[in-house]
Formats: structure tokens, C-alpha cells, sequence
């Protein structure tokens, strides 16, 4: 535990800001955090990630982890002889000759978390069955698609692997009541377990660091009543990035009537801690 609290402090730079957030997670109930984690991400950082959710984990703070592998699947799918199809709005078009590829690689990177994790001491699993589904409406598309909208997660389910220190590694797909399997986006599958567990922050991992403007330099806030139509005219919020915001624009609004503020932080896979211990962090803070 020493070892693990002093990793902690060593590894944020800010002893104030670090015991500030200790006490706040130590003095309520509420959940603590969600992280969702791109495919690029785990792939670059493998250890830097498992090694900062270890560190959680020793300090009985354990996290929901989501999981995406756009990347990977798309190579998987080439290297097959397929093409990748995505619809307008920048999701996957996901055909039934893509389900298997897909299965593969979501066990490929969800056992890459697992066994990162477990080589830490850290209980693990990945957690099948978290999300009813259904298939999502896309407009254009007029073949058979499993491209999956979440009807409900399986909340219960994710707090009983918390209760038991256990960190569920959640790959977003989804069954409908027959037992088909959906592909679903992961920013999407994130957003719905952040919005039934209402945790304290949500951190979306990618290699980007953050938002960045058209010079490449970070973006450190985004209002999203005051900056989210420029940036998105401006073109600076875009494809996979718009995305993310989208879903964080959905977050915060959904979460408007609630007494509890959530803080939105989209950040590099090296800066977990300082985006959980700290105030604002190093990636983008995205607020009301």
C-alpha cells in the first residue's frame, strides 16, 4: 500500500492537488471513476495503462474500464481481403461477415488488459453481457447490419465485480433478447455505464493527449455551451474526435438535473493519475 500511495504522489507532481482528491474519494459513496480506452491507446500503452489502474486498484479504487479496437479490427478485416464500411455519422457499419473478426479481437485486447493486470496482483475479468442491444437505425443502409444501439446495461452485474474488487474489462457489444451480438461504438457503451453509475469523473484514454487545434497544440478546456458549435464549424472537432465530444456533450447534459457535477477529461494513456488526481490534468477538461 506505501509503495503504492508514494507511486501515486511521485508520479502526479502535486502533493496539494493529490491529497485534495483522496480525501474527496475517500468521503462519498458514489462511484469513483469510469475510463474508456481506445484501441490505439492499449496498443501503445499497454503497461503505462495497467500499471496506473494497478496502482487504483491497490488503493480500493477500482474502475469500470470500456475498451475499444477500431483500429485493429479494421487490419484484421484487410488483411482478410475485406473493406471497413462506416456510415456518415462515423460509426461502424458492421456486416455479418465482420462479427467473427470482431469477436477475435475484442478477447485479443480485453485479455491484454486481464492478463496486465493479473500480472500486478490485480483481480480482472472481462465482463460479457453487460449491454442489451439493439440494431441501430442507419439511414442509408439497406442490408442486414449488426451495428448495435444499448437499450440497457447491466448495472447490478458491473457493481457486484467493483463490491468484489474485481475491475471489469467491458467490451462494447451487445445481445438482443434472442442472443445476437451487436457491435456498439465504445464511446457510446462508455457513456451509458456513465450515466447509470454517475462516477465522479469519466476519462477517455487517446493517444491524441487531448482535443488539439489546427497548430497541434492542446486544447486544455472545452465549455460545451460556449465552445462546442466554433470548434465543430471550425472543423477542430471532427470524425472520431467529434465523437467523444458528442457523447461527453451528452454526459453533461444529461446529468444537468442532478445535484452531482462530473468532470469530463479526455487525456493521453500516460496521464491517468493526473487526470484523476488533479483538479484540471493534462488532456482536454470538458465541461457545461
Amino acid at each position: 500500500m506505501i509503495h503504492r500511495v508514494a507511486r501515486l504522489f511521485d508520479k502526479v507532481q502535486n502533493d496539494a492537488e493529490v491529497a485534495k482528491w483522496i480525501r474527496v474519494f475517500s468521503r462519498t459513496d458514489r462511484n469513483f471513476a469510469v475510463i474508456k480506452i481506445s484501441g490505439a491507446s492499449l496498443f501503445q500503452y499497454p503497461n503505462e495503462i495497467c500499471e496506473d489502474l494497478a496502482i487504483l486498484s491497490k488503493l480500493d479504487l477500482h474502475v469500470p474500464v470500456v475498451y475499444g479496437w477500431g483500429n485493429a479490427l479494421t487490419k484484421k478485416l484487410e488483411l482478410a481481403g475485406q473493406k471497413t464500411l462506416m456510415h456518415h455519422t462515423g460509426v461502424r457499419v458492421t456486416r455479418k461477415s465482420d462479427l467473427s473478426f470482431m469477436e477475435e479481437v475484442a478477447h485479443e485486447h480485453g485479455m491484454m488488459i486481464v492478463e496486465g493486470l493479473n500480472e500486478r496482483g490485480i483481480p480482472a475479468e472481462v465482463a460479457l453481457d453487460i449491454f442489451k442491444a439493439e440494431r441501430k437505425i442507419l439511414d442509408g443502409i439497406d442490408f442486414e447490419h449488426f451495428t448495435g444501439d444499448i437499450k440497457c446495461v447491466d448495472t447490478d452485474k458491473l457493481k457486484e465485480y467493483l463490491r468484489k474488487g474485481i475491475i471489469p474489462v467491458i467490451p462494447p457489444i451487445g445481445r438482443n433478447e434472442e442472443g445476437q451480438i451487436f457491435n456498439i461504438n465504445a464511446d457510446t457503451a462508455a457513456k451509458a455505464i456513465v450515466l447509470d453509475l454517475i462516477p465522479q469523473k469519466y476519462i477517455l484514454l487517446t493517444n491524441t493527449r487531448g482535443v488539439l487545434d489546427k497548430s497541434g497544440e492542446l486544447i486544455s478546456q472545452i465549455s460545451i455551451s460556449a465552445d462546442y458549435l466554433n470548434l465543430v464549424e471550425q472543423g477542430i472537432i471532427n470524425e472520431g474526435m467529434k465523437l467523444k465530444i458528442d457523447e461527453a456533450k451528452e454526459i453533461i447534459e444529461g446529468m444537468a438535473h442532478l445535484e452531482e457535477d462530473i468532470a469530463v477529461q479526455i487525456a493521453n494513456p500516460e496521464n491517468i493519475l493526473s487526470e484523476l488526481f488533479t483538479d484540471g490534468g493534462k488532456g482536454t477538461f470538458v465541461k457545461k
